[in-house]
């Protein structure tokens, strides 16, 4: 079975342009609940890519499999990362701003939170 930094870089392919390339994927929550039951009830899950110039967002589907439908970007210098979060400074309409990383054991996931986190920054 594929890792999960695997399936997210396969469902990010088709919104990339054609000069970019990712430089870290993971996956985000858009839901700020601190409750745990409302979490799991409300939560939205994304899928994130960061390349080169971008933040590529798709929204995960219950299935886990990506909503092409639900997705947007925005330049990396509209990102802003503060500990086990990032908001996106500049907002896109009727899409979420705050979101919270979700990596899990980068031995299970393939997802790397180091070299996220550093691509955030660059």
């Amino acid at each position: 079975m594929a890792k999960l930094a695997d399936q997210i870089r396969e469902a990010l392919k088709p919104h990339l342009e054609a000069d970019e390339e990712l430089r870290s994927v993971g996956q985000v929550t858009s839901s700020s609940l601190t409750s745990l039951i409302l979490f799991l009830a409300f939560a939205k899950y994304w899928y994130v890519g960061i390349t080169q110039k971008r933040v590529v967002f798709v929204r995960r589907g219950a299935s886990r499999k990506p909503n092409a439908n639900i997705r947007f970007s925005t330049p990396l210098n509209n990102v802003k990362l503060d500990g086990k979060r990032f908001a996106v400074v500049t907002p896109v309409e009727a899409m979420p701003q705050n979101f919270r990383l979700m990596f899990g054991a980068r031995r299970a996931t393939g997802l790397d939170l180091d070299e996220f986190k550093k691509a955030l920054r660059t």
